[in-house]
């Protein structure tokens, strides 16, 4: 299995932004972002033109929002802290900090997701003040069915699989089973919480009798991407395996034939 870049897109960017009304909702945006494979991204105050970075140089820019604002030449960082603290409270909402944040010198502002920290920078370059965004991965994360129907959506061969399991972990997900017979697959998360995508396909006849040999070789085929999820589940019912387990705390797919034996384990690219 090859690893894979998550290349997140503006689309994804949009719909992350438009749950964000003030202030208060900005810990929730900044690991949603994350989740989506957003490392960096620089908001200039100016017109709201962004620029987003992900892993191995991955960029996407977007905007400008509105028309033009002026960014004052000097920082009036007393005034700058109280307009953020507003915001914060849910008093203010992206255009008002945005035009505040020029009045009291701010050019951008840069947010890190990986030390998860934004910083306010002027029209030097200087950072006149860094925060620390509260951390609400300690929440239980609640994936939908529209989640998992995103992420899987994205899975055209076995050379998807890596980044969507890296997608589905960062959602919550903490295994799930694919069962072959009609593609329906069960995810499951903390506090018991199940999610089902229901059948794919019409349902397909599972060997009695498996075929190692003739698995292994329609695995490798699928990995290298030259074949597509449901020619791999026919190829999976004639070798008769009748479901696969993935477990995101080992990292491994398991997959079982129809008395429940273990057929074989793969190591997942972490």
């Amino acid at each position: 299995m090859l690893t894979k870049t998550l290349q997140f897109t503006a689309e994804q960017i949009k719909e992350k932004l438009l749950q964000v009304q003030t202030g208060a909702d900005f810990p929730v945006l900044a690991m949603n972002l994350k989740k989506i494979g957003v490392t960096y991204y620089e908001t200039k105050m100016e017109d709201c033109r962004t620029a987003y970075h992900g892993e191995n140089g991955y960029e996407l820019f977007t905007g400008p929002n509105y028309d033009p604002i002026v960014v004052a030449d000097w920082v009036n960082i007393e005034q700058l802290k109280s307009d953020i603290s507003n915001h914060q409270q849910g008093k203010s909402d992206y255009f008002e900090i945005s035009r505040q944040s020029a009045e009291n010198g701010i050019e951008k502002w840069a947010v890190c997701l990986i030390t998860m920290t934004c910083s306010y920078i002027d029209k030097r370059g200087n950072k006149v003040w860094v925060e620390h965004i509260p951390d609400v991965s300690a929440q239980k994360l609640l994936f939908t069915l529209e989640d998992i129907k995103e992420a899987h959506g994205k899975v055209k061969s076995g050379v998807d699989f890596p980044a969507y399991i890296r997608e589905i972990k960062q959602l919550g997900v903490t295994g799930y089973n694919s069962y072959v017979a009609d593609g329906h697959i069960d995810y499951f998360g903390d506090d018991n919480l199940q999610v089902t995508l229901p059948p794919k396909y019409d349902p397909l006849p599972v060997a009695d009798e498996g075929d190692i040999e003739a698995f292994k070789s329609d695995l490798q085929a699928h990995q290298q991407g030259k074949t597509s999820f449901l020619e791999f589940c026919r190829d999976c019912a004639k070798s008769g395996i009748e479901r696969w387990s993935i477990s995101m705390n080992k990292m491994t797919c398991t997959y079982y034939d129809k008395t429940g034996n273990t057929v074989l384990v793969e190591i997942i690219p972490g």
